[in-house]
């Protein structure tokens, strides 16, 4: 399985920015982060759409033969401050979703989570923020 969380450091100086009193805060910014993880989550799938065959070439995303892949990008867990978001993994039937992401012995890797999740690296700051914004805008 592949997975990355997202979650917020600097939670204090996030705080005292925003000034908001930190028992409304974290489910503020748990919240930001699953809008985020849903985003996320629909990117990888845009990385995903091109129609086998043929096969990807090493280096570029794989391409759509049964739609297993697709079907295993998910939310996986949400607790506050941190959602973790998966790919393949038990129950998925996408056993081999970390063989493409990170390659194998046999064969070279076809990354389409670790590149989307940098190019979205600062999309999770401007949604939490905006989350944020609109909490103390409902708070006042």
């Amino acid at each position: 399985m592949v997975s990355f969380s997202l979650h917020v450091t600097g939670l204090d100086e996030l705080l005292a920015t925003y000034g908001a009193l930190p028992e409304k805060a974290e489910p503020i910014i748990t919240r930001g982060l699953t809008k985020a993880a849903s985003e996320f989550v629909e990117a990888v799938l845009l990385v995903i759409n091109e129609s086998f065959p043929p096969p990807s070439v090493p280096g570029e995303p794989p391409h759509v033969r049964t739609g297993a892949l697709k079907r295993s990008v998910r939310i996986d867990e949400i607790r506050p401050l941190e959602v973790t978001v998966a790919v393949g993994g038990p129950g998925s039937l996408v056993p081999y979703a970390s063989f493409l992401e990170f390659g194998t012995s046999e064969m070279e890797a076809r990354p389409f989570v670790e590149p989307t999740a940098r190019e979205f690296t600062e999309r999770v700051s401007e949604i939490v923020k905006d989350e944020l914004d609109r909490g103390i805008e409902e708070a006042l």
